[in-house]
């Protein structure tokens, strides 16, 4: 296969416009929150649903046989990647490829996962001087190693790698209005990350070598066969979970760190906490609120139903709006506030209900470890995110002196 030129596969650079002002999102959460107060429950516009309150968008996201993601996901998911469980509604293949999944994931070795993003925090920051891009020369490859290390894929090439995930990633999940050139290039891109994992899984039978990641659990797996079906289900699982794997991590981390520098409170806060994990965790899912990765998640209405007291019709289009649910003050007390105390289970960065995020739980500990180990060597001035698309591609972090 021909390696195409950048201009082939790399999302370009772009004007970020609204995407850029996280002012401008975070005063749009909280009036739509206040709004869904005031209502108590949705806000209706045609066949629109806006969903703003914590407990609405937890109803939606539980009520997945009424509120399905298939008629989002699937088309774009199948056509870049072969069915994936992002795209399935509930259903027997879904039961069971799911369960594939996260067997695979809870063998995957995300102890050595961890060990590799602490040690390579520690080396890339080692290396640099006074400064650094924290999306082109820190986040994002060590995602990508990260992804490499528990999904076994081989690419033949680092950058054309993370080029490749991102434009894939682009269309199937950030392409809400279907632009055809996002699509294109996602579809340039995908038979590279299929043929890599193909390639390796290939490999990997002939050998009898079938490794200790997820890639070898899926083919360890007894209920999945040695045939061409079975080695699908295994490229599939895996594709799926590499394509929302590095950008959701770079993504998270250059914005986390845009609150750092503009919140003086944020920036002592997380300093002083930054050796003790979980409040580490925390102050970084309470900066996430100020400005998530992810603000919206889709559903589309199966039946003719209701949401609080709002009817809603079958295929009627349903925005949760995450960020203003995370701003409720019925789940979180005093939203403004940015409390790294706060329980776990009402954040809704990562989904929910049926469909939450099965890269969780490396995100849990990758995230807090990359912003970590650069509160420790010490923040001095954030610059501007430069853009490639909707993604953070480039940001620089500028560090206090090195005592001599």
């Amino acid at each position: 296969m021909t390696t195409p030129g950048a201009s082939d596969i790399a999302t370009p650079p772009a004007d970020p416009g609204l995407l850029g002002k996280p002012a401008v999102f975070a005063f749009g959460a909280q009036l739509f929150a206040a709004i869904s107060r005031w209502k108590s429950g949705p806000l209706k516009i045609g066949n629109k649903v806006i969903v703003g309150r914590h407990a609405d968008a937890v109803d939606v996201l539980s009520r997945d046989l009424e509120f399905r993601i298939g008629p989002i996901n699937a088309e774009k998911i199948e056509a870049v990647n072969g069915s994936f469980v992002l795209g399935m509604d509930r259903g027997a293949v879904l039961v069971h490829e799911r369960a594939a999944l996260y067997r695979a994931l809870a063998k995957g070795g995300l102890a050595a996962v961890r060990q590799q993003v602490e040690r390579e925090t520690s080396d890339r920051i080692d290396k640099v001087g006074d400064e650094i891009d924290v999306v082109g020369d820190y986040a994002r490859p060590i995602a990508a190693a990260t992804a490499k290390l528990l999904f076994g894929a081989r690419p033949s090439d680092d950058v054309l790698f993370m080029d490749v995930v991102r434009a894939i990633f682009g269309h199937v999940f950030l392409n809400l209005g279907n632009d055809e050139e996002i699509k294109q290039r996602a579809l340039r891109a995908a038979p590279y990350l299929r043929d890599w994992l193909k390639d390796e899984i290939k490999r990997r039978r002939a050998s009898g070598d079938l490794g200790s990641d997820m890639m070898g659990a899926l083919l360890a797996d007894p209920a999945i066969p040695n045939n061409d079906a079975g080695n699908d289900l295994v490229r599939r699982t895996l594709g799926g979970m590499l394509v929302g794997s590095i950008d959701t991590t770079a993504t998270c981390i250059a914005k986390i760190v845009v609150m750092i520098g503009q919140d003086s409170t944020l920036a002592s806060g997380i300093a002083a906490d930054v050796g003790n994990f979980p409040r580490l965790h925390g102050w970084c899912w309470e900066a996430l609120r100020r400005w998530p990765h992810n603000p919206i998640v889709l559903r589309r209405a199966a039946i003719d139903t209701r949401i609080a007291e709002v009817d809603v019709r079958a295929g009627d289009e349903i925005y949760v709006f995450t960020q203003a649910a995370m701003l409720d003050t019925s789940a979180f007390p005093e939203p403004q506030v940015l409390n790294p105390a706060r329980p776990l289970k009402p954040y809704l960065h990562f989904g929910g209900g049926l469909h939450p995020c099965a890269g969780y739980d490396v995100n849990a500990f990758q995230i807090p470890l990359l912003v970590g180990a650069l509160v420790r060597r010490g923040i001095k001035a954030v610059g501007t995110i430069g853009w490639a698309g909707p993604f953070p591609d480039h940001l620089t972090v500028t560090f206090n002196r090195r005592a001599t």
